[in-house]
């Protein structure tokens, strides 16, 4: 018997929806593969999200009342679609009455990297910084779910500080660097890296499902209630770097 997880995440510019099936023995079947970077116009890309999940069910032909669970990328990455992925995926849980699986958007950026041992999922945090973890995978056949082993806790760090963290745990051994992080940060990259690195807007639908059914298998399926969001470093405001995104204009009227 298998059972339906949908999943999405919207802590990058990418916002991913994805619906499928996952059986006895680890074997899975993605269904629904919904990828949408933010468009044109500036707006952010999980806008659309709740609509875009109504409309992978009826893709799928089932109803919401078929889930398992909601599976949620919980960041890092953008504060506000952070928050708007897992407020969502809370909100759902409790009106359906299932668990939600926290899934690390940094996880399923380096589950999209198909084939590399050697994962270092790269996500820019801007002045200067970077989200990463390094991530040894152990990928099974196309119905199997690749095996992960998290090597270093994600953190906010310089991105050289980063590499050269996961080049002391990889050694001779080919690191495959991929993300948002790679085009800012490429100078930092050694000259072996460059070739490989894959400079992608956010995790792909199959990256993000990956991670979701390994979590699930895992038994990473927890109460809505205490599902948080992970930030790794305090906002703007709270540092105290508020810059306005346009010049101050006196209004004519006061």
């Amino acid at each position: 018997m298998s059972e339906w997880i949908i999943g999405f995440d919207a802590s990058t510019p990418r916002c991913v929806v994805v619906l499928g099936r996952i059986a006895e023995g680890e074997r899975q079947v993605l269904v629904v593969a919904d990828e949408r970077d933010e468009d044109e116009g500036g707006n952010q890309a999980s806008v659309h999200l709740v609509t875009r999940l109504h409309a992978a069910l009826e893709q799928a032909g089932i109803r919401p009342s078929d889930l398992a669970a909601i599976a949620c990328g919980c960041g890092p990455g953008t504060f506000t679609g952070t928050r708007v992925a897992v407020s969502t995926a809370k909100g759902l849980a409790v009106g359906l009455g299932r668990p939600v699986v926290p899934v690390s958007t940094l996880m399923a950026l380096a589950l999209a990297a198909e084939g590399s041992t050697w994962v270092l999922p790269l996500l820019d945090a801007r002045r200067g910084e970077a989200y990463g973890c390094l991530v040894r995978c152990a990928w099974a056949d196309a119905g199997g779910i690749p095996r992960v082993e998290l090597v270093e806790e994600p953190r906010c760090a310089l991105a050289s500080e980063l590499l050269q963290s996961a080049i002391g745990h990889a050694g001779d051994e080919r690191i495959t660097v991929v993300g948002t992080g790679v085009a800012p940060y490429r100078d930092a990259l050694p000259e072996s890296l460059r070739e490989t690195a894959q400079p992608v807007a956010g995790p792909t639908a199959i990256g993000l499902w990956r991670a979701c059914a390994r979590a699930f298998v895992d038994g990473a399926a927890i109460d809505p209630a205490i599902v948080e969001a992970v930030y790794l470093r305090k906002s703007y405001a709270e540092l105290g770097v508020n810059k306005p995104k346009r010049p101050f204009v006196r209004s004519p009227f006061v």
